[in-house]
């Protein structure tokens, strides 16, 4: 990311969004909390090799994964983490000037909920796959017909598509992914992330959960692009990089569904 000028390309977006909007915090939030991001994001997505003699690839979320995510961490993840302080500071002073207190409160503290609610269905969604659907595949004797399912080392990591490697056993798993995003938001609005998070989607039109249509429409926008080969990690990037510009904070797989994500709160929250 660093050799894309990402964070340079976040903070000159976060400036231009604070000059444009008149919450100069709200979009120094959102900067800030994608500089932290990136600065988390770059040590644990590699795929680590054990530093024993023909040792394999470290497992997942194990003991010797965190260790050695933790040792990964350097000088950049302190610029990183440095900038975003400085970011938070100086729009902290520019909102002393500029403030609106007239600020909806149900559309604030979403920022970092977000990504905290997706992380939580991305571990839902492996326990899912591991424990539910290949116990199935095995009693049934589908198994025999669809390679197995291993995703020791990341759902990112084997899911990825490929022109040269689409087997039955990836769509599968894209198809419970998408499974598991389009009912929970078409019934409830809600995924159990974002039910954990307290926020919800909900139609820009109508204010309520959105069609089956527009979360089908949302799903297959986000996640499922993220899992094609080159385009998408860019797609993600361009997708995060366009709320900061946006003068809602949306993003862009929302702008084209019509949808936004919000914060649940009380009444008497809402009457402060």
């Amino acid at each position: 990311m660093e050799a894309w000028a990402v964070p340079a390309l976040l903070v000159l977006g976060g400036f231009l969004a604070c000059l444009s909007s008149g919450n100069p915090r709200s979009a120094g939030r959102r900067t800030a909390g994608a500089l932290v991001l990136i600065a988390i994001i770059k040590p644990a997505t590699p795929l680590y090799a054990s530093a024993e003699e023909c040792g394999g690839p470290i497992p997942l979320l194990s003991t010797e994964w965190f260790a050695t995510v933790m040792s990964s961490w350097g000088s950049t993840q302190l610029c990183l983490l440095s900038a975003a302080a400085l970011v938070l500071l100086i729009t902290r002073r520019m909102s002393g000037v500029t403030s609106n207190r007239q600020e909806v409160a149900s559309s604030t503290g979403v920022t970092w909920r977000r990504p905290v609610a997706l992380l939580v269905d991305y571990a839902i969604v492996i326990l899912v796959l591991i424990f539910v659907v290949s116990p199935i595949l095995g009693l049934t004797g589908i198994d025999r017909f669809l390679p197995s399912i291993h995703l020791g080392f990341g759902l990112l990591n084997e899911v990825t598509l490929s022109l040269d490697n689409v087997d039955p056993g990836r769509l599968l798993v894209l198809f419970v992914v998408f499974l598991y995003f389009w009912v929970q938001h078409s019934l409830w609005g809600q995924t159990p992330g974002k039910r954990l998070l307290r926020i919800r989607l909900i139609s820009t039109r109508t204010t309520v959960r959105p069609t089956a249509g527009r979360t089908a429409l949302r799903t297959l926008i986000f996640p499922l692009l993220v899992f094609m080969p080159v385009a998408g990690p860019i797609i993600l990037i361009a997708d995060g990089m366009w709320a900061f510009l946006d003068p809602e904070g949306r993003t862009l797989h929302d702008r084209w569904a019509n949808t936004d994500v919000t914060r649940k709160v009380s009444h008497v929250q809402a009457q402060m």
